[in-house]
C-alpha cells in the first residue's frame, strides 16, 4: 500500500468521521489483494470494517452497511451506485480511490 492512500484514507476518516471509502480496483484479484494488506495494516490499527465487493463476493446489505471501507470492481461499484438513493451507504462515501486511472475509458468500460 502506498503511504500516500493511507494518508488519504486517514484524512478522510479524520474529516468525516461517520462516512465511508470506496477504493475500486479494475480486477478480482487486485481487489482482493488490497483487502488483504489493508486489513491487516490498515484496518486493525484503526479499528475499521472493510469489505469486499466482487462478483464472487456480496456480502448482505447489513455488512455493507457496517463498512467504513469498501473494496470492490467497478462493475460492482457501478450496480450498487446506481440506486444511490435507496441505498445510504452510498450517500455516506466521502472519498472514492480509482486504482489504474488510467484504464479510465477503455475496454474494461471503467
Amino acid at each position: 500500500m502506498c503511504i500516500g492512500t493511507a494518508n488519504t484514507v486517514r484524512w478522510a476518516f479524520r474529516e468525516n468521521p461517520s462516512s465511508k471509502v470506496v477504493y475500486i480496483a479494475p480486477m478480482k484479484a487486485l481487489v482482493r489483494e488490497r483487502v488483504k494488506d489493508w486489513n491487516a495494516r490498515l484496518t486493525a490499527p484503526m479499528r475499521l470494517k472493510l469489505v469486499e465487493l466482487t462478483g464472487d463476493n456480496t456480502p448482505d446489505t447489513k455488512t455493507i452497511q457496517d463498512a467504513d471501507i469498501i473494496v470492490t470492481t467497478p462493475e460492482k461499484w457501478d450496480g450498487i451506485s446506481r440506486s444511490w438513493q435507496t441505498r445510504s451507504y452510498v450517500r455516506q462515501v466521502s472519498l472514492v480511490i480509482i486504482d489504474e486511472i488510467h484504464l479510465l475509458g477503455g475496454d474494461r468500460g471503467l
